[in-house]
């Protein structure tokens, strides 16, 4: 069952609408530009064949209002010779062309009318198949943006692959590494500096026998006996 049935289907058809809820909307556009497409080229004929009607009316129109105006002339011209026979006859013709005239005249407004308004509902129906095609560039468009979108997510959020992996045990071994290295940097830091601080402390330790002696000294002349006299 196709899409559209009636040119009012398609000058009415909002593709915003059509192509919402559809599981596959890319190929339901595609099926309607076609249709589209198909109708456009009937109504091209039906437009191409009321525009032949009415330059065949107009044609037909113009001939009578010849023949009008010359049997008029032909019963003028009888009058004056006096044959009203031939004056009579004349002017059933001449009548006969007019009520042709009268009815030609009808038929091509009415040939007019339609031919404008299938011109009008043709060059309506073209605009709307542009904007069918529009809607399915920008459809196009949009659906590899979004199937783009989809395959990265799934490369970011799906397992690994093997060239993952070695990548990621790559960067592990090289952290362990640097972590070792810290580490033994840390530790011969901390060696080096209870070194300096021995050291120091050997550096230290004359002065702190000076100060022993000094102190020894004193108490010894505190405690000193008095010599006899």
């Amino acid at each position: 069952m196709g899409i559209f049935k009636r040119i009012s289907d398609i000058l009415s058809a909002n593709f915003n609408e059509l192509v919402d809820g559809f599981e596959n909307p890319e190929k339901l556009l595609k099926q309607a530009i076609r249709e589209m497409e198909e109708s456009i080229a009937k109504a091209t004929e039906e437009t191409a064949k009321a525009l032949a009607s009415e330059k065949i009316t107009a044609k037909a129109l113009k001939t009578n209002q010849v023949q009008t105006a010359q049997w008029l002339e032909r019963a003028e011209q009888a009058v004056q010779a006096g044959d009203d026979e031939l004056a009579r006859k004349a002017i059933k013709r001449k009548q006969e062309h007019e009520k042709l005239v009268a009815a030609l005249e009808d038929q091509l407004t009415a040939s007019q009318e339609a031919a404008q308004a299938l011109k009008r509902q043709l060059e309506a129906m073209k605009a709307k198949l542009t904007e069918a095609k529009r809607s399915l560039a920008n459809l196009s468009v949009r659906h590899r943006a979004a199937a783009f979108r989809k395959k990265m997510q799934t490369v970011d959020l799906g397992a690994p692959s093997e060239l993952d992996q070695h990548a990621f045990a790559k960067f592990e071994r090289l952290r362990n590494r640097v972590e070792q290295a810290e580490a033994e940097a840390e530790a011969m830091s901390e060696l080096q500096s209870a070194t300096r601080t021995v050291e120091l402390g050997e550096c230290c330790e004359p002065e702190a026998n000076i100060d022993v002696d000094a102190e020894l000294m004193a108490l010894k002349q505190r405690n000193a006996k008095p010599q006899a006299s």
